[in-house]
């Protein structure tokens, strides 16, 4: 591996390592957002559930047909969590790759250097 072919690849790795931490990042706030929809969620289904324990007969109606809207959300919801869960795990993946190639970078450069300094 020449030298300039040496510095096309580190820009290459760099850029793909920069990529990627930019989707890590999109992904984890995507994740907070998420879990924050299902926390509301939730908090909004206990409320219906009060309202359907005291209520009468219209409230409980109500109640019950908001809580099955609820249901629908979160069902929903676990499947955005999951596909995200899936794409931060190959992000993750290809982050350790990335690593992995710039240890081999540093390595060829240290081995042409002779004595370990660039």
């Amino acid at each position: 591996m020449e030298l300039k072919e040496t510095e096309k690849t580190t820009e290459v790795v760099l850029e793909r390592m920069e990529n990627t931490m930019m989707n890590l990042e999109q992904m984890s706030f995507d994740s907070i957002n998420i879990t924050d929809r299902i926390v509301t969620l939730l908090s909004d289904a206990r409320e219906l559930f009060a309202a359907f324990k005291t209520g009468d007969e219209k409230d409980k109606e109500e109640a019950l047909q908001g809580v099955e809207s609820i249901f629908n959300q979160l069902l929903e919801t676990s499947f955005e969590v999951n596909n995200v869960s899936h794409e931060l795990e190959k992000e993750t993946v290809y982050q350790r790759e990335t690593v992995d190639s710039i240890r081999q970078i540093v390595d060829y450069l240290y081995a042409i250097s002779g004595d370990g300094m660039f």
